[in-house]
């Protein structure tokens, strides 16, 4: 084991050996030693600074919680510090990946006809009309209408009082009426 973590022999390892000991230090050393070409990589391939020193974090914590036996031999952790690297921005891209689907689906129509003799003009007319709306507006709808929920649930769901959704509600269905034709907002 390394008496003194700051000693350039000692191995990655070690430094991981005496980080787990107990002494802070040996941690502060490895983290040192790799973190800057771990950020170059992770920038690489994100092309995003927050995003590369998020990962370069994340992959030092999955070192420490690590039981890896690939870890136990002696040398550098380079490669498992990179394929961990790359392992975690891989995965954040497919979940930022679906994230935007997610969002694109849901952008492109806010409800679907629960009548299939609705007429699909009318359908898209309100489902754009929707979408105008300011979102606190938009929630008490949805949650009102389209989620079944009574005023005081959706005042209980959003943490507001009774009055301020019923008023949200009451705007919402104004604007609602004014671009869809019908009264006066």
């Amino acid at each position: 084991m390394v008496s003194t973590v700051a000693e350039p022999e000692a191995t990655d390892r070690d430094l991981l050996g005496a980080y787990r000991a107990g002494r802070p230090g040996a941690f502060d050393a490895l983290y040192a030693r790799h973190r800057d070409p771990l950020y170059l990589h992770a920038r690489a391939l994100t092309r995003d600074d927050a995003w590369a020193e998020d990962a370069v974090h994340e992959t030092f914590l999955r070192l420490v919680q690590a039981g890896d036996p690939r870890l136990a031999g002696s040398g550098s952790l380079s490669p498992f510090l990179h394929t961990t690297l790359r392992r975690i921005v891989i995965d954040r891209h497919r979940s930022r990946t679906a994230a935007v689907r997610r969002e694109q689906a849901v952008g492109e129509r806010w409800i679907r006809p629960s009548d299939p003799a609705a007429d699909p003009a009318q359908v898209a007319e309100l489902d754009a009309a929707l979408r105008r709306l300011p979102p606190e507006q938009l929630e008490a709808v949805l949650l009102h209408i389209y989620g079944g929920m009574t005023f005081q649930e959706v005042a209980d769901a959003v943490d507001a009082p009774l009055k301020t959704i019923i008023s949200r509600y009451g705007y919402a269905l104004d604007k609602l009426a004014h671009m869809l034709g019908g009264e006066p907002e």
